[in-house]
């Protein structure tokens, strides 16, 4: 089952149970100035509402595609993290009806999209410290999974730190409550053989557990003044998938850069790779990188993001069009044909809805072609400050201090440090490199 497949089918499920169906939101919009639609449904929601001159009812359902620039680094760590993404999204204002919702959930989950149950994991909020305050486990959510038939083997109850959500502060400064409540999640299982132990279940991050699905039961607030949870004046409850995710589990491939939507792009790039004796991980995540990057770089300037520079919308440009060159370095590819071939190819791939028109594609390779020009000039001063180093080692490697400086302060990526280094015989100070990393990550100008 496809992307298209699976959009529509979640689409026509929530209809025919009296859903309305709400309008794309543009990832760059003026009710959110410095930032783009980012979060997993409740911005796209809010947004496309005041769209409509008035509610038309409390049941709604849209496909909104989401990037989260804080994911930029987990792309290529993994076989399901992606910056950019599709989330179907269905949303019931009012008092949350827990148990219609999970029954909902469960049957778009195994029927409508035919995932198999057998393979299917559940988790909920077994209760904990939130805020400061400590709550309840949700024996309402327990119970209803154990009526729709999921075994209690599966059913697994995690803390506040993957089953209670709390809206982020967001850019205007806390000026309105953050929005709060427990949440539930489908996993499926990929195979006993993933597994990092004995006592794996979702939750842990090895990769044999893919959540494919959630719930939140939105029902509290930050009060400003105190800092208390208080119940909200109109809760809601939001259910979701993740498209690829959903597409990578019922095409039966291990990774979302192996489904249809992605597969013809990753070979698209992987025809321009020139770069011999590279480890098949680090060819395969550069890949992964590039096709996430660019699809991300098209559908964000479709949608009228401006050049690259320092601040909000333009730094995250900045960070998508650098991320590909530094991959770009690492694989060879130095043809001038290869950015124009992978636009053409997210262009083919996307739904006809997201593509660009001639003029934004050459927008997009217009700030492309200055960013990396400036980038490649901070490169070759990095390669040189490389060298000075090294030299004041008296040959020995870089210490993982010096290779964070050389990012931080001189703006040479380290996976970059990491091939110059490869490239003279010289090892890569990996974990003192992680160490100088956290540490400068807690400093408190950051």
């Amino acid at each position: 089952m496809n992307a298209s497949e699976i959009r529509r089918r979640f689409v026509d499920y929530y209809r025919a149970l009296d859903f309305h169906l709400l309008p794309r939101a543009p990832m760059v919009h003026p009710s959110i100035p410095m930032s783009f639609v980012m979060s997993a449904g409740l911005v796209q929601i809010e947004t496309s509402l005041a769209q409509v001159e008035e509610r038309p009812g409390d049941q709604f359902v849209l496909v909104q595609e989401c990037f989260r620039h804080f994911d930029l680094d987990r792309v290529g760590m993994d076989d399901t993290h992606l910056s950019l993404f599709e989330m179907p999204g269905a949303f019931v204002f009012g008092p949350n009806g827990k148990a219609e919702t999970i029954r909902r959930m469960w049957t778009l989950a195994t029927s409508v999209l035919g995932i198999d149950r057998s393979r299917v994991w559940v988790s909920y909020f077994k209760g904990g410290e939130v805020l400061g305050e400590c709550l309840p486990g949700d024996r309402v959510t327990r119970r209803a999974w154990i009526e729709v038939g999921v075994p209690e083997n599966r059913l697994i109850g995690l803390g506040s730190d993957d089953n209670y959500w709390v809206q982020g502060g967001g850019i205007d400064d806390m000026e309105s409550p953050r929005k709060a409540g427990p949440n539930t999640e489908l996993f499926y299982d990929m195979g006993a053989e993933k597994a990092c132990g004995p006592d794996c279940r979702p939750g842990c991050r090895c990769g044999r557990f893919v959540e494919f699905s959630n719930s939140l039961f939105i029902s509290r607030e930050l009060n400003l003044q105190n800092g208390s949870l208080r119940q909200m004046a109109e809760p809601f409850a939001e259910t979701v998938i993740g498209t690829e995710r959903v597409a990578m589990i019922s095409q039966g491939v291990q990774s979302v850069f192996e489904t249809d939507a992605y597969r013809p792009l990753v070979d698209t790039i992987h025809s321009f790779v020139r770069a011999p004796d590279l480890p098949n991980s680090l060819v395969n995540s550069s890949e992964h990188v590039i096709a996430d990057y660019v699809k991300a770089l098209y559908i964000l300037v479709a949608d009228g993001a401006p050049p690259p520079g320092k601040n909000g919308r333009e730094r995250i440009i900045k960070l998508l069009i650098r991320g590909i060159v530094t991959r770009q370095i690492i694989l060879g590819i130095e043809s001038a044909r290869f950015l124009p071939a992978v636009i053409g190819c997210v262009s083919q791939i996307a739904h006809r809805s997201l593509r660009a028109t001639p003029e934004e594609k050459n927008q997009m390779l217009s700030y492309f072609s200055n960013e990396s020009r400036r980038f490649l000039k901070t490169v070759e001063r990095g390669r040189r400050q490389l060298d000075r180093l090294l030299e004041e080692n008296d040959g020995h490697t870089l210490s993982g201090s010096q290779i964070l400086f050389l990012e931080k302060r001189r703006g040479l990526p380290h996976l970059l440090t990491a091939m110059i280094l490869r490239e003279r015989g010289l090892a890569f100070a990996e974990g003192e490199y992680r160490e100088a990393l956290e540490a400068w990550k807690k400093r408190p100008h950051n």
